[in-house]
């Protein structure tokens, strides 16, 4: 029935004729689509001026399995129910700050980060591995962590704060690398990083066929992140 009801679907689509515009459903976390998937969306939109894209800001992986959306970008251990799934990138942990905050010349240096207000992201990360603040301080030589820093349960709100110069804090690399690159955050001690055992993954309904322009955008995506890694 599913079948039939796609191919219902794409011959409605070729008799409104060829200037008929393809929409596609994206969803992903909010601080994904804020830190890592706009930028990519625009740069699609340009290049594929026939398809409109959708966006579905969220966290919950069921409007994808339900179908509620065509495609989703989600980051976990990938054992999701419902959902076909396409390996994107791994991630890995790193430390930042504002470079308000870092004098030049410290951002290697166990002491001045001794010295810090850290920001702890109380986010949960199941199964990911996540660091906590005292495996990062051990790891680079400084003292252990107090636990009187600022807990915070978003991680967009982390990055937020560290932005403003808040203190310290502990981020996942591909929701703060563009930020770093623009010079709006310094990575503190760049050759200590952490290894997640969480990847992203492309995610699409497992009940429903993969229409082609929903397949041209997954296919687009995992060029340009391929491109991006190279």
């Amino acid at each position: 029935i599913t079948l039939g009801l796609d191919k219902l679907e794409t011959g409605l689509n070729k008799l409104r004729g060829r200037r008929s515009r393809s929409v596609v459903v994206v969803t992903a976390s909010q601080v994904l689509m804020m830190n890592w998937l706009m930028d990519r969306l625009n740069r699609f939109s340009e290049t594929h001026e026939n398809i409109d894209l959708r966006l579905n800001v969220t966290e919950k992986l069921m409007d994808v399995s339900h179908g509620e959306a065509d495609i989703g970008i989600r980051c976990g251990q990938g054992d999701w129910p419902g959902v076909n799934k396409t390996w994107l990138m791994d991630e890995e942990a790193v430390m930042i700050c504002s470079p308000r905050l870092v004098p030049p010349g410290k951002m290697a240096c166990s002491e001045w980060l001794a010295m810090q207000k850290l920001i702890h992201d109380d986010t949960p990360h199941p199964g990911a591995d996540f660091p906590s603040w005292n495996d990062v301080l051990m790891a680079v030589g400084a003292p252990d962590a107090l636990e009187s820093g600022l807990h915070i349960n978003s991680t967009s709100a982390v990055i937020l704060s560290a932005l403003s110069g808040r203190g310290v804090a502990i981020a996942r690399y591909a929701l703060v690398k563009k930020l770093i690159e623009t010079g709006q955050l310094v990575q503190l001690h760049p050759d200590h990083r952490w290894p997640l055992k969480w990847s992203y993954y492309l995610v699409t309904p497992q009940q429903k066929v993969m229409r082609d322009e929903v397949k041209v955008f997954h296919d687009w995506l995992l060029q340009d992140v391929v491109s991006d890694r190279s």
